[in-house]
């Protein structure tokens, strides 16, 4: 009876570490992160865009990929989530967070003339210097390989993701097996490509102002609902709790991950020396990454296959899994 007892309680604390995750300090900070699945199976490490934790993932990505024989690593890049939060909110944030609604609106207009340049992309001159860059956040990707003794990964990576992930496959090779890019860009200031549509800009800026009045859920809201293409409509209700998932992992409003992009080359010039095999994947109503980004990587990275989503924006639809994952087994499985 006690060595049932004793089973029982170790199976029981396993699975709220599972559940809860793993605290590793990598790479000089705390790093948190989540293995699913086989380890023994081929390892396919998922790397979040800006100001997104890992929760970001959908459950049902992570459990498709896991049974389609992937050993699954996620984690919360620095600066979010439950890793260590490089940078902490400005006291002029803090100022303008007790004035009155119209002077807020003025800010945000005042700051948004800097986010974006005159031909509406998002401006890489960035006034101060950063406290990292997206060479720094690869290597906590690599830091958890190496912590794991895995010795390759395929990286998965979606918008800043992706841009993290070709870092990895240029300054790290050996470690990187494949790549999978989810609605990304070489540099947002890469010559010819578009920037973000007017309808997202000015979803950015009222995100902006909820936030600034403590209104974080709507705040998320908002950016989501701009952020989804018309193929599958916005449902507010179901993302309200994601929404509340999110922010219990830990978002970092003043996080420094804008300023790490803008601190990075753009890698345009570059693409063509990552060897790797990588599959595109590309929503043509992206808002804040037009599709255009994702086609200039198809062109310019020699072996890489596309998959352009039709009325899909910066998103992962659900409904579309059974269409993206065999695709992302198949180019994975046809390099192990």
């Amino acid at each position: 009876m006690k060595k049932i007892l004793i089973l029982v309680t170790t199976t029981f604390l396993l699975n709220l570490s599972a559940e809860q995750g793993n605290i590793t300090k990598l790479n000089g900070i705390d790093i948190w992160w989540e293995s699913h699945g086989d380890i023994n199976n081929p390892t396919a490490l998922l790397i979040m865009g800006l100001n997104s934790n890992s929760k970001v993932w959908s459950d049902q990505y992570i459990e498709d990929l896991v049974a389609n024989n992937l050993h699954v690593l996620v984690f919360d890049n620095r600066d979010i989530g439950k890793s260590t939060w490089i940078t902490e909110e400005p006291g002029l944030i803090t100022f303008i967070k007790y004035l009155p609604n119209f002077l807020q609106e003025y800010f945000v207009e005042f700051i948004f003339g800097f986010i974006f340049d005159e031909e509406g992309k998002f401006n890489m001159e960035n006034p101060t210097p950063a406290e990292y860059n997206l060479s720094d956040m690869a290597m906590d990707g690599i830091a958890l390989l190496d912590h794991l003794e895995i010795s390759e990964a395929h990286i998965i990576g979606a918008s800043m993701g992706g841009m993290i992930a070709q870092v990895m496959a240029l300054e790290h090779s050996d470690r990187v097996k494949s790549l999978t890019l989810f609605f990304t860009t070489p540099g947002f200031d890469t010559p010819g490509l578009s920037g973000p549509t007017e309808s997202f800009k000015s979803a950015m800026k009222e995100s902006f102002l909820l936030n600034l009045s403590g209104n974080e859920i709507d705040a998320l809201t908002v950016s989501e609902e701009a952020l989804t293409g018309s193929r599958f409509p916005f449902n507010e209700n179901n993302f309200i709790e994601q929404a509340k998932i999110r922010l219990d992992q830990g978002i970092n409003t003043s996080n420094a991950q804008t300023a790490a992009v803008g601190a990075s080359p753009n890698r345009a010039s570059s693409l063509k020396n990552i060897y790797q095999p990588t599959l595109i994947i590309h929503g043509t109503e992206d808002p804040l990454i037009p599709v255009d980004h994702g086609i200039f990587l198809y062109n310019n990275i020699p072996n890489t296959t596309k998959l352009i989503l039709e009325g899909v924006g910066h998103e992962i639809p659900d409904e579309l899994l059974g269409e993206i994952i065999p695709l992302i087994r198949s180019h994975i499985i046809s390099q192990t």
